[in-house]
């Protein structure tokens, strides 16, 4: 599974709250495009997972949806 990390200060107030963190405050997520093509209803389902990395795949990719909302207006 390939993985990528991000700091949770580079979404702002977007940041995923459920995400799972390091203690340097690094998310580690699952790099997939299925993530940006999944429905709401996947998304919650995943974000609920046991899979750390792709339970935060899911809230980041919930998050970058508000964020790209929040932009366009």
């Amino acid at each position: 599974m390939k993985t990528k990390s991000y700091h949770h200060s580079n979404l702002g107030s977007y940041a995923p709250s459920g995400a799972t963190r390091d203690s340097q405050g690094y998310i580690t997520y699952h790099v997939s495009p299925r993530y940006a093509s999944a429905s709401q209803e996947q998304l919650d389902t995943w974000s609920e997972g046991k899979n750390t990395a792709v339970r935060n795949a899911a809230l980041t990719e919930i998050a970058e949806r508000a964020l790209k909302i929040w932009r366009t207006k």
